[in-house]
């Protein structure tokens, strides 16, 4: 079992990789085909060039020979591109035919009348013109055509019978005008390789149809006889059935006969069918619309009837489809109207968030402007704290060892009995107001270490004729000191007085006199003190 599904998943991988492959180049074709429908003017334009450079040469010719090959060429041009265009040289060569004795003039100009009418659906008026077409006076340069045109207007028939009678005896008569053609064909001429194939194909042996014409349609550059035999090999495929192949060479068909600037043709038709029955809509629409505009505008009557009898089908799924398109893009307009819709009220409620969030960024940055203010004063009073922590315990101590001397002297003078002048030492204030005048100097010496500018500043505050500056010698003054405390936070009068050793009220007086110096707002001059420094 393992050994057979070593064996067999490759062949799967395989087949896998040769259908993915032959697809990729199936939609790569009919794009190229796609290209070619839309651009198909380009080869109009080239054909018209050619036809235009024949009439130039018709003007200019001398000899009504040459006028009347030129007229037939002008057919052939025009014969499957515009069969109006078409009768119109006939007629000029029925007028040629008086001045030309040769009889041969006569057969050709009968059988391109019979060309045209097998093209435009005169069945019956072909069929009268070939009654009085007599075969045995046909010039052997002209049965190949002879045989050709018969094997044509019979076939078209066929395809029209009412009756399955009626269509075998045509196929009969088909039959043997094929046969007469093939009797005297080269058979090193492709159009032999076609006509044999098509004979194939007709008795069932669509193998060796197949067989016969794949390679030479496959090394073919000629898109005059590729149109035939990739044609041809189509029809073979089909009655195989096999699909995939005859959209292969009905693709290659179609392309060669639109590159040949033909307006008469079935190939891409059916392939519009197939694609229809793929379920490829649009392109089949696409397609069957350029078949049915340019049969109109050949005046093919017979391709124009085979096109309208399909075209109904595919229109209507066309438009069913077009139907269905356009409501879904209806509902996706709706739905991306309701997006958007939703999107715009999600965008304002953003936008209503972001403004709230920006107010409350805002209330934020104020807030941390005034945490940092409060840590600023924080730091500051800190400092401040740690400055006078460290004068205390160094005044302290400077105190204890002065008392202690002091407490020495006293001893000593009452040990020796010095009883006035121990008396005159307890009622002396000198040691006392010389402690309060050192003290006050290493306030000053402290706070202006703190806050050196601090006399400026303060004075920027008031009048300049009222500025305030201390004696020589000494770095503070009594009203200076009153703001430097305050400056430190200490507010209240009484305990101002107490530090400096004045009643509540002389305290009041310095203030209030000094606040009515000031420069602006007196009632925000000692806020202003306080942001000194």
């Amino acid at each position: 079992m393992r050994r057979f599904l070593q064996l067999i998943l490759p062949l799967c991988c395989l087949i896998s990789l040769q259908a993915a492959g032959s697809l990729a180049e199936h939609s790569s074709r009919l794009k190229h085909l796609d290209r070619i429908i839309s651009h198909r003017g380009r080869y109009h334009i080239a054909k018209e060039k050619e036809i235009d450079s024949l009439k130039h040469r018709l003007r200019q010719a001398v000899s009504d020979e040459e006028r009347f090959g030129l007229c037939s060429r002008l057919y052939e041009m025009y014969i499957a591109y515009q069969t109006d265009s078409a009768l119109k040289y006939i007629r000029e060569k029925e007028k040629l035919l008086p001045l030309l004795a040769d009889s041969r003039f006569r057969y050709d100009t009968q059988m391109n009348l019979i060309g045209v009418m097998t093209v435009t659906g005169m069945y019956k008026e072909a069929l009268d013109v070939l009654a009085h077409l007599p075969h045995r006076g046909v010039p052997d340069s002209l049965r190949q055509g002879y045989f050709h045109h018969c094997r044509t207007l019979y076939g078209h028939m066929a395809d029209y019978a009412l009756t399955n009678e009626e269509k075998n005896d045509y196929l009969r008569t088909v039959d043997r005008y094929r046969d007469s053609l093939l009797a005297i064909m080269s058979r090193s001429d492709i159009n032999y390789l076609i006509v044999e194939a098509d004979r194939l194909n007709a008795h069932g042996q669509y193998d060796a149809a197949i067989d016969l014409l794949r390679t030479p349609a496959d090394e073919c550059d000629d898109k005059q006889k590729l149109r035939f035999l990739a044609y041809t090999l189509s029809e073979a495929y089909a009655q195989k059935g096999d699909r995939e192949n005859q959209k292969y060479y009905l693709t290659r068909s179609a392309i060669a006969d639109l590159q040949s600037s033909v307006k008469e043709y079935i190939s891409l038709r059916k392939l519009a069918f197939l694609l229809y029955e793929d379920g490829d809509i649009d392109r089949a629409y696409e397609y069957m619309k350029c078949s049915l505009e340019d049969a109109q505008s050949c005046n093919a009557r017979s391709r124009t009837i085979e096109v309208a009898e399909i075209f109904p089908v595919i229109d209507k799924a066309y438009r069913l489809r077009s139907e269905r398109k356009q409501r879904t893009i209806t509902l996706l307009l709706i739905s991306v109207s309701l997006l958007a819709l939703c999107l715009l009220a999600a965008i304002i409620y953003v936008y209503r968030q972001m403004k709230k969030l920006s107010v409350a960024r805002q209330a934020l940055a104020d807030a941390n402007r005034q945490l940092q203010a409060i840590n600023d004063t924080l730091k500051e009073t800190n400092l401040i704290k740690e400055e006078y922590i460290a004068q205390y315990i160094n005044r302290c101590s400077a105190y204890i060892d002065k008392l202690d001397q002091y407490r020495r002297r006293l001893t000593k003078l009452a040990s020796t009995s010095k009883l006035e002048e121990l008396f005159r030492a307890i009622k002396s204030d000198e040691f006392i107001e010389a402690e309060r005048k050192e003290f006050y100097n290493e306030f000053d010496h402290t706070f202006l270490g703190l806050f050196p500018s601090f006399v400026n500043d303060f004075n920027k505050l008031l009048n300049e004729k009222d500025r305030i500056t201390p004696k020589p010698g000494d770095l503070l003054n009594t009203e200076l000191r009153i703001f430097a405390l305050i400056r430190l936070g200490i507010t209240d009068s009484t305990r101002i007085a107490e530090f400096l050793q004045y009643s509540v009220t002389t305290i009041y007086n310095y203030r209030s006199k000094v606040r009515n110096k000031a420069v602006g707002d007196k009632n925000e001059f000692e806020a202003a003190v306080m942001r000194i420094g």
